[in-house]
C-alpha cells in the first residue's frame, strides 16, 4: 500500500490505535535487569582486557 492510496492516512490511524492501545512494554523488568546485567558486564570485561 504506497502513500498514493486514498485509505493510506485511515490504516496508519489504526495501526497507531492498535499499537498504543497495547501499552505494554515488549521486555519485562526481570528481563530488562538480566539483560542490563549481561551489558554491564560485557563493558566492564571490555575494559578489564584493555
Amino acid at each position: 500500500m504506497g502513500c498514493c492510496n486514498p485509505n493510506y492516512r485511515e490504516t496508519v490511524n489504526e495501526e497507531e490505535k492498535r499499537v498504543n492501545a497495547k501499552g505494554t512494554d515488549s521486555l519485562s523488568l526481570p528481563a530488562k535487569l538480566i539483560l542490563a546485567a549481561v551489558m554491564l558486564s560485557g563493558i566492564g570485561f571490555f575494559f578489564y582486557l584493555t
